[in-house]
């Protein structure tokens, strides 16, 4: 089995490849938790294996499932901008219960009114409670109020990139509220 510091090579190149990283992790599942191992450190390629799992998240969610606490514990202490963006979007692809669901909104909550952070940080965070707001509504339009509230602070196309995601949101909201009014109509329809 290979330790972390036989991966780092990988992390190291020049000209960095994440698609290719990312299939190597897919054919060399075993190494997932070497990946996770420097995610969770501040080193200057730490944000790149964050990188790779994010991608490798987006097809095979379940095989970072298990590192989800460790995810979240190590986020307030993530340094770089980039490292805690890709963290985030890991996190945005697993399933989280209520109690990670809270930590992770809390830290949400935090990166969306620091106008300080950079604006793809609040950007990923922004989307991660806009992710939490299916399970929960109330933290939608509380995350859209402080959105609108900063929303100054972002950049033109960050600020309309999110501007776009919270009306295709809203009119998804529309269409389920839609849709649940009329199988309730048609089965009090069908019950007369």
């Amino acid at each position: 089995m290979k330790s972390k510091t036989d991966i780092l090579p990988l992390l190291k190149v020049k000209y960095f490849d994440v698609k290719a990283t990312t299939n190597y992790l897919l054919a060399n599942r075993q190494l997932i938790g070497s990946f996770v191992a420097i995610s969770l450190e501040n080193e200057p390629f730490s944000w790149r294996a964050s990188w790779v799992l994010c991608k490798y998240a987006e097809r095979k969610a379940s095989d970072i499932q298990p590192y989800a606490q460790m995810l979240i514990d190590n986020l307030p202490n993530i340094a770089k901008p980039g490292h805690r963006r890709e963290t985030l979007k890991i996190l945005s692809h697993l399933q989280l219960d209520e109690r990670q669901s809270c930590d992770v909104m809390d830290f949400c909550f935090d990166s969306i009114k620091d106008n300080k952070l950079q604006a793809s940080v609040r950007s990923a965070a922004y989307d991660m409670l806009m992710k939490i707001g299916e399970q929960y509504p109330e933290i939608r339009s509380e995350a859209i109020a402080i959105f609108n509230d900063t929303k100054d602070y972002y950049p033109h196309g960050i600020r309309k990139s999110i501007e776009v995601r919270t009306m295709h949101a809203s009119s998804q909201k529309v269409k389920m509220l839609c849709a649940t009014s009329h199988s309730k109509t048609e089965k009090i329809i069908s019950l007369c």
